[in-house]
């Protein structure tokens, strides 16, 4: 049989040739370039999400702290409250005068956070605590762990004096005189140290915002009947909900630090109606784990029986009804408490010679944990009108934790300035005798981002040669941004 040529078929079948390896191996590269490069914008984008939160949030508590200064300028000039406490014109003065009394107090920062991170703590490791530990919470600033800076320590070695902004002003006596009570021997209450730091995060935190304990049902109604009348004060959770999930969480009945706050009101449950159309917010008062029992009202339901109890020290029986909307029964229950004081502010103010304020900055802090080691300063030399700053590791060894991009204290001057670059010792010989005479003195030349503002120290010059007289500088870590105060005016007092 003749077989006739079919061109379309012949063009087919060489549409079905595969692929030589070398074509594989080659796409394969291709796609790996391309995927690499896209994995690689991955954690840069995670960081720039971070860096962006952290600046929005900086910013939100920013605008926060102006406005609280613009109504209560006392912030600034009367940081510690004692202001408030005096009984006549001469402790009014000294209160005042006493923060602009000399060059080494005019200087000060307002940090409420850090202030009760060291206050009535072991902060020098002796095994007590006493007037020396109070030190670290009264200056910012340590050099070492030295429990008795800043007294024989060099002047230019003296840490900025902090305050607590106004808290513990709330419980101080006025007698004995005001100002005559050494550090540590305040006539506190019995068991404030709670209730301050409470008090402190609460000032310097970001808002108000919340985190979800526990997200279930309700199982139960519980009420209680008052005056002939019954109420719902609490609910009964589901089966699954455990003791232990509710143990931990924060109520008026159980985060009252030494019974001081009024209302503290740490936590909240939000109650929904069965067919979800409804919500309703109220404090949470109180929690019976044993019972799965959760309550927003000062009594307790008719099964437990509980006299009324003014947890939130309103001088009110708080009962709490839910909406008629709610027609006495609820749905889904939401446990939530404070957010953690995941940033927070600090103040540093500069006045002048006649007590008026001359400039003063907001700083915004990622608040992950205070320690001693943050506020370690650290032997160097700023000279004014130039951004290269030379700094020394301690004699112990110890060396600065200095990041590109982190903020520098000078506590002289109280000044922060941003770092651009680092640089180490060199280990290359080096010819030019100014940098011979500045790798001799220092094992760090950091570059400020602007130039400085006031000098601090002395670094050594060639001509005429000149001793190294050394200062300090703080690198103080998780400072997200400080915004200068320049818009604003200050009253010259209060």
């Amino acid at each position: 049989m003749r077989r006739f040529h079919d061109p379309l078929h012949s063009h087919a079948k060489s549409l079905l040739r595969g692929v030589t390896l070398t074509e594989v191996l080659m796409s394969l590269m291709i796609m790996s370039i391309g995927v690499s490069a896209v994995i690689v914008l991955f954690p840069i984008s995670v960081l720039r999400s971070v860096q962006a939160t952290q600046l929005t949030n900086a910013a939100i508590l920013k605008r926060n702290i102006e406005s609280e200064l613009r109504q209560n300028p006392k912030l600034i000039f009367d940081p510690n409250g004692d202001y408030d406490l005096a009984t006549n014109d001469v402790q009014r003065l000294q209160a005042l005068t006493e923060h602009f009394q000399g060059a080494a107090a005019r200087n000060y920062i307002v940090d409420p956070a850090g202030f009760y991170a060291f206050y009535r703590q072991d902060n020098d490791g002796d095994g007590d605590v006493d007037q020396n530990d109070d030190f670290f919470a009264m200056s910012f600033g340590n050099y070492g762990g030295a429990p008795t800076f800043p007294v024989g320590t060099p002047a230019s070695f003296r840490a900025l004096p902090r305050f607590d902004g106004r808290v513990m002003s709330q419980f101080l006596s006025t007698t004995p005189p005001l100002l005559s009570a050494a550090p540590g021997s305040y006539p506190l209450p019995a068991n404030t140290q709670d209730a301050l730091s409470t008090l402190a995060l609460r000032r310097a935190r970001l808002g108000d915002g919340r985190t979800v304990q526990l997200d279930t049902f309700a199982l139960a109604p519980l009420t209680r009947t008052l005056g002939g009348n019954p109420y719902l004060v609490g609910v009964e959770l589901v089966d699954s909900v455990s003791e232990d999930d509710l143990s931990q969480i924060p109520t008026s009945a159980n985060s009252n630090p030494g019974n001081l706050i009024d209302d503290p009101e740490n936590s909240e449950i939000v109650i929904f109606s069965e067919n979800g159309n409804f919500s309703q917010t109220f404090p949470l008062t109180h929690i019976d784990a044993s019972r799965r029992a959760v309550f927003w009202s000062e009594y307790d339901d008719d099964t437990g029986g509980s006299a009324w109890s003014d947890l939130n020290r309103n001088n009110l029986e708080d009962v709490r009804p839910l909406p008629r909307e709610f027609r006495g029964t609820a749905g889904r229950v939401v446990l939530r408490s404070s957010r953690a004081a995941d940033f927070t502010w600090l103040l540093t103010v500069r006045r002048s010679s006649d007590g008026n304020v001359s400039s003063a900055d907001i700083v915004i802090r990622h608040n992950v944990g205070i320690t001693l080691e943050d506020e370690r300063a650290f032997p160097a030399a700023i000279e004014a009108g130039t951004n290269i700053v030379g700094v020394k590791n301690w004699a112990d060894g110890t060396e600065p934790n200095i990041k590109r991009g982190q903020f520098m204290l000078d506590p002289v001057n109280a000044r922060w300035y941003r770092i651009s670059a680092v640089t180490l010792r060199p280990t290359y010989t080096i010819s030019d005798p100014d940098e011979i005479l500045f790798w001799q003195e220092f094992d760090y030349q950091v570059e400020l981002e602007t130039a400085a503002v006031q000098s601090s120290g002395q670094q050594p010059q060639t001509t005429p040669a000149l001793p190294f007289v050394p200062s300090a500088v703080i690198f103080v870590p998780h400072i997200v941004d400080v915004y200068p105060l320049s818009s604003m005016s200050f009253p010259e007092s209060l």
